[in-house]
């Protein structure tokens, strides 16, 4: 056994020198006997080496030398801002013929590229509904009378349901000229829309043309009232209260508030 041993390490002995005697073509210093050099694979177990595939450019992603369109505009619309600015600035500095013709000119050029955007916007508009903003807030003066009188009477269906449960608050004084010109608008919102009023009084004041006055029981310093007259709509059973503004207000603006602050959304309108 042990003769057996040692000829086998004779064998693998003589192997490894002939091994490392041997002339590879890509020099003596061949990582591994078992890695293919490129040229005699004659083994079955010699494999490739797996080689990185080179990376390609990934596409439609811009290098950073490479601009948008939208860059680019932006960089030739200034640039012609630049060019009739100077052209101007020329003309009126030293404005002989020539500099306030060569003005006109680019000036000229710059108008009918105006015109050329505004026709073809309008042509956009007309073949686009959704970008058309006269649909809601029509220019015309036939769409403008269809418009107000459906919103008149939206306005007053509103004012209608909501005189059932909502009032006024009114806060005054008894110094106030303003609070007492306002008793005659409140009087026409109440018979025109049977909308309740009720007086408050910050002083304990009493005012003339209104229902009886009630003295303010802390109310004014809970909605930080620091001017009168103040405007605030209350609703009697679930005791919400919505500010409608101060000063002097007419009935189209009072009409307008209630409708806009109980039933739109900011930006509806």
């Amino acid at each position: 056994m042990r003769h057996f041993a040692l000829i086998a390490l004779m064998i693998l002995s003589a192997s490894a020198i002939a091994l490392e005697g041997r002339d590879y073509p890509d020099g003596i210093d061949y990582s591994s006997v078992w890695a293919c050099h490129g040229l005699e694979k004659f083994n079955w177990y010699c494999e490739e080496e797996a080689r990185p595939s080179p990376k390609t450019k990934e596409a439609g992603k811009p290098t950073p030398s490479e601009k948008s369109k939208e860059e680019m505009a932006a960089e030739e619309l200034e640039k012609i801002r630049k060019d009739l600015d100077a052209r101007r600035a020329l003309a009126v500095v030293h404005p002989t013929p020539e500099n306030i013709k060569a003005y006109m000119a680019a000036q000229k050029v710059e108008i009918d590229r105006a015109s050329f955007f505004a026709d073809v916007w309008r042509r956009v508009l007309w073949q686009n509904a959704t970008l058309n903003f006269e649909l809601k807030n029509p220019m015309n003066n036939s769409a403008i009378k269809v418009a107000t009188r459906e919103k008149k009477a939206r306005e007053a269906r509103t004012m209608a349901d909501l005189a059932r449960e909502w009032g006024i608050f009114f806060f005054f004084r008894g110094d106030c000229p303003y609070c007492k010109h306002m008793v005659p608008t409140l009087q026409w919102l109440t018979r025109q829309y049977d909308m309740t009023i009720l007086p408050i009084s910050v002083d304990g004041s009493t005012i003339d043309g209104l229902p009886p006055s009630v003295r303010d029981n802390g109310l004014s310093a809970q909605l930080g009232v620091e001017s009168v007259p103040l405007f605030v709509l209350g609703n009697t059973r679930t005791r919400k209260m919505i500010v409608l503004g101060s000063g002097v207000l007419s009935l189209q603006d009072f009409v307008e508030r209630i409708y806009i602050l109980t039933q739109t959304e900011p930006g509806e309108i």
